[in-house]
């Protein structure tokens, strides 16, 4: 479990990054992270970071990873990608007022789909370099027939590439 201190360390992090962006409405993003508990839920129940601040822990690591691999990338896109690939599970994971994990179910598939339909709700405009790293991050396999070119396109970007393997050695190795 993550001390406290480590949680608003981690929140203050993604809360600078994500303003340096500049980006119109991220404001709005921001306030949904804040209401949506996205700094305090785990990453998951059974998997990576499955621990109180996990989730905010896990897009942190993935920025991090991320951005050593950046070269030649728009640096608001890698922040964008790296700290908001998850960002739908904070809201399917909540903690009661008791302090009880709780998963709400949802009906979308595919929580990278997920992800990119909340950001676009909160009126953030996504490049469709950044759409498809954040749609595609776990690597498109699950992809239904109609979305395989939309996956190809994804494997031939640079920013798809990066968060790919940065996602997947936070998971693996990220504290």
């Amino acid at each position: 479990m993550l001390s406290e201190q480590v949680i608003q360390s981690n929140r203050e992090s993604i809360l600078a990054l994500l303003r340096v962006t500049g980006r119109e409405n991220i404001e709005s993003v921001i306030a949904y992270l804040e209401k949506s508990g996205f700094f305090l839920v785990p990453s998951s129940l059974n998997r990576h970071h499955n621990w109180r601040g996990g989730l905010a822990q896990h897009c942190l690591g993935v920025y991090r990873a991320a951005k050593e691999k950046s070269d030649g990338l728009p640096g608001d896109s890698v922040i964008i990608a790296g700290l908001l690939h998850d960002v739908c599970k904070a809201g399917k994971l909540y903690y009661d007022e008791d302090g009880q994990l709780h998963h709400r179910k949802t009906h979308i598939h595919g929580h990278g789909y997920r992800s990119v339909k909340l950001l676009e709700r909160c009126g953030l405009r996504l490049t469709e370099d950044e759409r498809r790293a954040i749609r595609w991050h776990m690597g498109g396999h699950h992809a239904q027939e109609s979305e395989k070119e939309d996956v190809l396109a994804a494997r031939q970007s640079l920013l798809w590439k990066v968060i790919h393997e940065a996602d997947k050695w936070d998971a693996k190795y990220g504290v």
